[in-house]
């Protein structure tokens, strides 16, 4: 299944910085694939098996953590 994600007070202004390529090995790396990133907005594209959007989000989340 395709998810798009949305990643939401990163950076901006300088702070909470994070890589999009670091964030694309890490989520490839973590079972996800095809994986995406736009720019350094913290919009990713991806696919996943999981079809518990919750489940997925909780993962990232813990991932970026």
């Amino acid at each position: 299944m395709t998810y798009i994600v949305l990643l939401r007070g990163i950076n901006v202004g300088g702070k909470r910085k994070i890589l999009m390529k670091d964030l694309k090995s890490l989520l490839e790396n973590n079972s996800y694939k095809n994986v995406i990133t736009y720019i350094q907005s913290g919009n990713i594209i991806l696919n996943s098996p999981e079809t518990n959007g919750d489940k997925i989000k909780i993962d990232i989340t813990t991932l970026i953590k």
